[in-house]
């Protein structure tokens, strides 16, 4: 059984590590959580990004088999789900044997057991979720950033009616000269009906823009081997970019 769900969040004192952190860079998607495991990886990049990852996730101070998963609820309050590392919870058997990764494993299992309690999910995403295994499948990366950091992201296109980037372009470029500019950035960026990999609605981290060579690098975190493309290229094959600048996150300082 799942550990208690506590509303109230207490002081943290046993956050995952620096290394934790780092292996979400090596860690491949073994599951349907693309949109989890790339916004992990890219959270990873920047200073403040890894500040979030240390306050949401955490070792439990009393017990090291478990991990305490955080995120906001609607109201802003922050809600503790705690997943066993050291035995297998009912229903999720075939996460545990798919995701070795028991930090990744323990999120999975939280964002599952958050969306049945709240069920805030998008609309779109409950309707497909029916077909689907899991609560923490078919997700969008924009919902899952916001319950996770409390903080509302940047979004272009995400849940527009549109199949790729083509009409947003001078949106998309505006953004691509400030992520060439800072690089501090944590971003994922999304396909929709277009298929790229052999795959719809799949979520890539966003890892460079470099407007001199006119290309972005994505990674697919199943292969999680960096791809470099020609920026008209990409507009032509994603639907939509979700994410945030460092300084973005610096608000969340103040939520903790």
């Amino acid at each position: 059984m799942l550990g208690c769900i506590n509303s109230f969040y207490p002081n943290f004192k046993a956050s995952i590590s620096d290394k934790d952190i780092d292996n979400f860079e090596y860690a491949k998607q073994k599951f349907s959580d693309c949109y989890l495991m790339s916004t992990l990886e890219t959270l990873s990049h920047t200073k403040n990004g890894r500040k979030v990852l240390k306050n949401q996730i955490e070792y439990d101070d009393n017990n090291p088999k478990l991990i305490n998963c955080y995120f906001y609820n609607d109201n802003g309050v922050k809600e503790k789900y705690t997943v066993p590392t050291n035995a297998v919870v009912n229903g999720y058997d075939k996460l545990y044997i798919e995701q070795p990764n028991e930090i990744i494993r323990s999120m999975d299992i939280s964002v599952a057991e958050y969306e049945k309690k709240h069920k805030s999910k998008p609309w779109i995403c409950r309707v497909t979720s029916k077909f689907k295994t899991y609560p923490f499948e078919n997700n969008l990366p924009s919902h899952f950033m916001k319950i996770f950091t409390g903080i509302e992201p940047r979004v272009i296109a995400e849940t527009d009616f549109n199949i790729d980037l083509e009409g947003y372009r001078d949106q998309v470029m505006d953004l691509f000269k400030r992520m060439d500019k800072e690089k501090q950035h944590s971003f994922v960026i999304g396909t929709g009906v277009k298929m790229l990999d052999a795959k719809t609605w799949h979520v890539y981290v966003l890892e460079d823009v470099d407007l001199d060579n006119h290309t972005i690098t994505v990674k697919e975190k199943r292969g999680n081997k960096p791809r470099t493309m020609n920026i008209d290229t990409a507009l032509r094959t994603f639907k939509f970019i979700v994410g945030y600048f460092d300084s973005d996150l610096a608000k969340t300082e103040s939520l903790l």
